[in-house]
C-alpha cells in the first residue's frame, strides 16, 4: 500500500509541476488554459490524498508531517481557485466551502502548535531546528487563507476585490497552489542534491520560491488591476 501511495504521489506530482505552468502562461479562458487547468487541478487532488495516505501507512517523521501540510494547503489553494471560478455568477457558498475551510484553518492551527514545540525543544536542547520556522511560517500563511474565505462566506460584501473577486482570487489561490508545490518538490530533492547543505540552504529552498512567484503573482494582480480600474 505504502508503495502504492508513493509511485501515485511522485507521478501526479510530476505531471502538476509539468501542465500547471501552462495556464499560467497561455491566454485566460481559452481551450488550453482551461483544459490544463483542468488537468493539474485533479493532479493536484490526487497528490493532496496520495500524500495522507503516505502518512497513515508510513512512519511517523516530522518532515513527512510538514510535506503533507504543503499538499493539503497546496490542494486548498487549488480548489478554492477552482472555486472562485464557479462563483462569479449566482452560485452560493456550499457546505463543501465550509467544510473545505475549517479543515484547513484546523490544519494551519496544527502547524503553528507544532512549531511553537519546536521552539520550545530549541530552548530546551540548545539546538535550532529549521523545522520551527516552516511550521509557524506555513502554518500562519495558509491560515490567514482559510481566515479570509470564512470571513468573506459570512460577509460576501466585504470580499477585498469586489466583482471582480473570483477573477483575482482565482489567480492568486492557482498561482499559490502552484509555489506550494514546487516548494515541496523542491524540499523534497535537496537533501539529494546537496546532502551536507547547512540548514540555511533548507530554509532558503523553502522561501525563494514563495518570494519569486509572489512578486510574479503580484505583478499579475496589478495588471489586471489597472485593467478593470481597481485599487490593490
Amino acid at each position: 500500500m505504502k508503495t502504492f501511495f508513493l509511485i501515485t504521489h511522485i507521478a501526479f506530482g510530476f505531471l502538476a509541476l509539468g501542465v500547471g505552468i501552462v495556464p499560467m502562461l497561455s491566454k485566460k479562458g481559452n481551450n488550453l488554459h482551461n483544459r490544463t487547468g483542468l488537468v493539474y487541478y485533479w493532479s493536484m487532488v490526487i497528490v493532496a490524498f496520495s500524500s495522507v495516505g503516505l502518512v497513515l501507512v508510513s512512519p511517523f517523521t516530522d518532515g513527512r508531517l510538514f510535506l503533507t501540510g504543503i499538499a493539503v494547503f497546496s490542494f486548498y489553494m487549488c480548489f478554492t481557485g477552482k472555486r472562485a471560478l464557479q462563483q462569479r455568477g449566482s452560485e452560493p457558498v456550499r457546505w463543501y466551502d465550509w467544510a473545505t475551510s475549517s479543515v484547513m484553518g484546523a490544519a494551519s492551527l496544527i502547524m503553528m502548535v507544532y512549531g511553537l514545540y519546536f521552539v520550545q525543544r530549541s530552548f530546551q536542547t540548545g539546538q535550532f531546528s529549521s523545522m520551527s520556522i516552516l511550521f509557524l511560517a506555513f502554518g500562519f500563511f495558509s491560515g490567514t487563507n482559510a481566515l479570509y474565505d470564512i470571513r468573506k462566506y459570512l460577509a460576501p460584501e466585504k470580499a477585498k476585490y469586489g466583482a471582480k473577486e473570483w477573477f483575482f482570487i482565482h489567480i492568486e489561490r492557482m498561482g499559490g497552489s502552484y509555489i506550494a508545490t514546487f516548494t515541496a518538490f523542491a524540499l523534497v530533492n535537496i537533501r539529494y542534491i546537496f546532502p551536507e547543505a547547512p540548514q540555511a540552504v533548507y530554509i532558503a529552498t523553502w522561501i525563494m520560491p514563495g518570494l519569486i512567484g509572489g512578486l510574479f503573482i503580484g505583478r499579475a494582480v496589478r495588471k489586471y488591476a489597472t485593467k478593470f480600474r481597481l485599487a490593490v
